[in-house]
């Protein structure tokens, strides 16, 4: 009994357990055989036998099948039910020959199969080889509508075929099924005799290990009660505890350790009472020197440590999150605080919330401001203390804004509709009545700026009339002014032929002056009418020098009318611009018709300075006729004179006669110009009839002087 005391506790539990071993191994080696037994008969069974006997199972139900459906190809009427059926005959061969070619191989194989099986497997094969073509023949049959034959040949030879086919496919069904019977007894059998075996082995193992277990446990427990009882006092806390020397085996070696144990949580006990001290002081960077004690006591000084340094940091971290909570940074979130710690995360969640939720109703409140919405209203109820103050106060602020901005946008509305007489009244403060002061001066500036539109539009429509009455009047002084230069050119027609048949005489007259002699009397009758026609051409001059001072005076009155039209468009701006450019081009006409005019007058008056020299050579001529007789050779060259000075009457003449026709061409220009400036001048009226629509639609105060004028 002392040797057992003295061995250790690994070595009286190797020798105990080493007993056990021997019994178990003892138990698994016949089990081993045993179940290798069952497991042989099993697999017998199960891999083998019974997969012949489910290839056999899938013979018949083909065959059974097949024989239905040949039954069916007869019997059917319609075709596609014949057909149908013959996809099933076919269908299930194919299923037979998947089946036939893994039971052939096992049936075959000299170790899977027997003479018996090869025997009746044969057989199938032979009333399959039979039966076969009796189907093709049924099927032909068929289809070629012999169907009595078809009948007749199913009934007498194809039915025997298929139950000869089922009888041979059973009676291999049926010997797999015996074989499995008696490899299941065999592994009955085997398991009940194993049964009996483990029940005796294990009862003799049950007893041995039984015996030799109390004694182990008996040799241990003794010493470990003792050292239970000291772990339990000092779980209690009572570290006084009296410790001996004892046994050299592992309790005693327990009880030692406990003994050092013991000492150690002594010593780290007053390590903590120093280190709550020390805090209780105020010196929170105290720590337990940890490396003074072993091991697990080492560790739990660090963890002490690590604990009251997480305590710490938890509060230091508390106050960082409060201090970026009041600046307004929530991007932060305590940390997730293990155990009875998650009440202080759950604090600073709802903290944060009450702060995020407050910043979302202010942020939402603004939105709507930004949004031009100022009817939202914070939902002060959700809040309680200062943050519903605070809310209440922003929807006061919601609340001024939106009576204030309201009354903005009913005098804008007022403006948009015509109505100047509107202004904002009420009670504001601060930037709202610099607004309201802002905006109700800004009216009246519009009002007074809408009342000069009305009023220039009125002298605009004044002046575009008398501008449409000048330019009317304009227009039928250049119909009277073409009218004269077409007489002033039918005169100077009349002269021209007038003055060339002056020419023929006075060559006739030369002619006849060098014959004078005989005919003077005729000459002095000729000097006579040259007489009275130089008389009608000083007459005619005279005549034309006047028409072309009443076209230089026409031309004076268009220069003075364009340039005062050209003043009244300064005067209408940009609507009577296009009138401007119309009154440049009729003054440009004016200034050019008088220049002509006054070439014209020119050429008359050289033309009249010419005649008159004429009249006086003629004269001349009428006193000296009486010396014609004496002077005909001085009547000669007198005549040749008066016809050299004809043809250039003549030539004067024709000339101021182009120029009378482009006078009347410029007069028709003036004419076109005076039409299009009298279009610009009633396109300018309509303008300003449409001004005075325009501004219509304002109300002033009182009636405009738009409508007073319309």
């Amino acid at each position: 009994m002392s040797k057992l005391h003295n061995l250790r506790i690994w070595q009286r539990l190797a020798l105990g357990f080493g007993l056990v071993i021997a019994l178990m191994l003892t138990l698994t080696a016949v089990g081993v055989e045993r179940v290798g037994q069952i497991e042989r008969a099993l697999s017998t069974i199960n891999q083998l036998n019974s997969v012949k006997q489910r290839y056999a199972i899938n013979f018949r139900g083909s065959v059974h099948d097949r024989a239905i459906s040949l039954r069916d190809v007869v019997l059917f009427d319609a075709e596609s039910d014949v057909d149908a059926a013959g996809r099933e005959i076919d269908r299930l061969a194919a299923f037979y020959a998947d089946s036939a070619a893994p039971l052939d191989a096992l049936v075959m194989n000299e170790d899977t199969g027997d003479h018996e099986e090869r025997a009746i497997l044969d057989s199938i094969k032979a009333i399959e080889n039979q039966t076969l073509p009796l189907i093709v023949e049924v099927r032909r049959l068929r289809a070629a509508g012999e169907r009595e034959a078809a009948h007749a040949l199913l009934l007498a030879e194809a039915k025997p075929a298929f139950e000869t086919w089922l009888a041979r496919i059973n009676q291999f069904i049926d010997l797999q099924e015996a074989r499995n019977g008696v490899e299941a007894k065999k592994a009955t059998a085997t398991a009940e005799g194993f049964a009996q075996l483990m029940v005796l082995l294990s009862a003799l193992a049950i007893g041995l290990g039984s015996l030799v277990a109390w004694r182990i446990v008996r040799s241990v427990t003794k010493p470990l009660n003792q050292a239970v009882q000291v772990a339990q006092r000092v779980g209690e806390g009572d570290l006084g505890s009296i410790i001996g020397q004892t046994r050299g085996d592992e309790t005693g070696q327990l009880l030692q350790a406990m003994r050092r144990m013991q000492e150690q949580l002594q010593r780290f006990t007053e390590a903590q009472e120093e280190l709550a001290a020390r805090h209780a002081r105020g010196e929170l960077g105290f720590r337990i020197e940890a490396s003074q004690f072993p091991g697990v006591y080492g560790r739990m000084a660090e963890g002490v440590n690590s604990v009251l340094g997480s305590s710490i940091k938890v509060s230091l971290d508390m106050l960082d999150l409060v201090d970026a909570y009041a600046r307004g940074d929530f991007s932060r979130d305590m940390a997730r605080l293990p155990g009875d710690m998650a009440r202080i995360s759950a604090s600073m969640d709802g903290a944060k919330a009450s702060l995020v939720e407050f910043s979302a109703e202010v942020k939402r409140l603004a939105s709507a401001a930004a949004a031009g919405d100022f009817s939202a209203r914070g939902a002060a109820e959700r809040f309680a203390f200062s943050y519903r103050e605070m809310v209440q106060d922003l929807n006061t602020l919601m609340q001024t804004a939106d009576a204030n901005l309201a009354e903005i946008s009913r005098l804008l509305g007022a403006l948009a509709s015509g109505d100047l007489t509107a202004s904002m009244q009420g009670n504001f403060a601060g930037v709202f009545a610099r607004i309201r002061d802002d905006a109700n001066r800004s009216v009246a500036n519009i009002r007074s700026i809408v009342a000069g539109i009305v009023e220039r539009a009125d002298s605009i429509r004044v002046a575009t009339g008398e501008i449409t009455a000048g330019v009317d009047d304009l227009s039928s002084r250049t119909e009277a002014q073409a009218g004269n230069l077409e007489a002033t050119t039918h005169a100077l027609t009349d002269l021209t032929q007038t003055v060339r048949r002056n020419a023929d005489r006075a060559r006739e007259a030369n002619q006849l002056a060098q014959g004078a002699g005989s005919v003077a009397q005729s000459g002095g009758q000729v000097v006579g009418e040259v007489i009275s026609t130089m008389d009608s051409i000083s007459e005619s001059s005279r005549r034309i020098a006047d028409i072309i001072s009443v076209i230089d005076g026409i031309a004076f009155q268009t220069n003075i009318l364009a340039l005062n039209a050209a003043v009244e468009a300064a005067r209408a701006g940009e609507q009577g611009r296009g009138f401007a450019v119309v009154a440049s081009e009729v003054r440009s006409l004016a200034q050019r018709s008088a220049e002509a005019a006054k070439q014209i007058k020119g050429l008359i008056d050289d033309s009249s300075h010419r005649v008159e020299l004429g009249a006086e050579l003629v004269a001349r001529a009428g006193t000296t006729m009486q010396d014609i007789m004496g002077a005909v050779q001085r009547v000669t060259d007198i005549m040749g004179e008066i016809s050299a000075a004809s043809i250039e009457q003549s030539s004067g003449i024709e000339g101021m006669g182009e120029t009378m026709q482009a006078l009347d061409q410029a007069t028709q220009q003036n004419a076109a110009l005076v039409e299009e400036a009298s279009a610009a001048a009633n396109s300018l009226q309509d303008h300003a009839r449409a001004l005075q629509e325009a501004v219509a639609g304002f109300r002033l105060g009182g009636e405009p002087s738009l409508r007073r004028a319309a």
